[in-house]
């Protein structure tokens, strides 16, 4: 079975905003959504098919699993999470530093120690994954795909029961995705992860699960995709 994992598209951080966590896509953001909605589609030609989207409670990626639903041609079922929440930022300062650093890539310059302490008028990054994680594991089950151990002479390794052969697709954000595909591929979570996979807006990562004896593991087979993107429409 696969999992796609899908940033949101392109969001409008403005200062006028109602809410600082909750904008919507750009025009750009829009058209972002259309095209990655487009290439999912395109993967039933390899009998990769998708019944449920999984998205947060946020406005930006609402409108990206919206824009992908609009693009498959089977019905799908939309399942909001809120434990897919994108790490929150704190008040409109919060907001207009996370604009300014994304939009100038200013993260890449933050000493690591300072991303366990943390970003003022952002919630913790090592907290946010915390919280989100056991609801990860439950939902998971509920679906399907069960967290379990396998004995080896280096201690217990995670694998993965998997008892669905339907395929999974969730539509989260770039401090919540990096989480995901932490514990699915079973590296250790650093709060710079999000930096270390570089993942832009409206971007797949797909894993796909394989054998390992009884149980499972999951493959990277993709990361940070927007091969149909033009180079001028992929933004982070």
């Amino acid at each position: 079975m696969f999992i796609l994992l899908v940033r949101h598209a392109q969001p409008f951080w403005r200062e006028e905003a109602k809410d600082p966590n909750n904008p919507e896509l750009t025009e750009l953001g829009i058209e972002q959504g259309k095209i990655t909605g487009n290439y999912i589609n395109l993967l039933k030609s390899m009998d990769i098919t998708f019944e449920t989207i999984w998205h947060s409670e946020l406005t930006r990626s609402r409108q990206t699993a919206e824009l992908i639903s609009k693009e498959l041609d089977n019905n799908i079922k939309m399942s909001e999470h809120s434990w897919l929440n994108e790490v929150k930022l704190l008040d409109f300062k919060g907001m207009k530093e996370y604009a300014e650093r994304s939009e100038k890539s200013d993260f890449n310059a933050v000493e690591l120690d300072k991303w366990y302490e943390g970003f003022e008028s952002m919630e913790n990054f090592v907290d946010h994954a915390n919280n989100l994680t056991p609801h990860f594991y439950q939902s998971l089950e509920d679906f399907g795909i069960k967290k379990s151990y396998q004995q080896t002479r280096n201690g217990d390794e995670k694998v993965w029961e998997i008892t669905t052969d339907k395929n999974l697709l969730i539509v989260g954000h770039g401090g919540t995705n990096s989480v995901l595909l932490s514990e699915l591929l079973s590296f250790d979570f650093k709060p710079w992860n999000v930096v270390r996979l570089g993942i832009d807006h409206a971007s797949i990562a797909m894993l796909v699960g394989v054998s390992v004896g009884k149980e499972h593991i999951f493959r990277l087979q993709k990361l940070n995709d927007t091969h149909l993107l033009s180079p001028e429409k992929i933004t982070r």
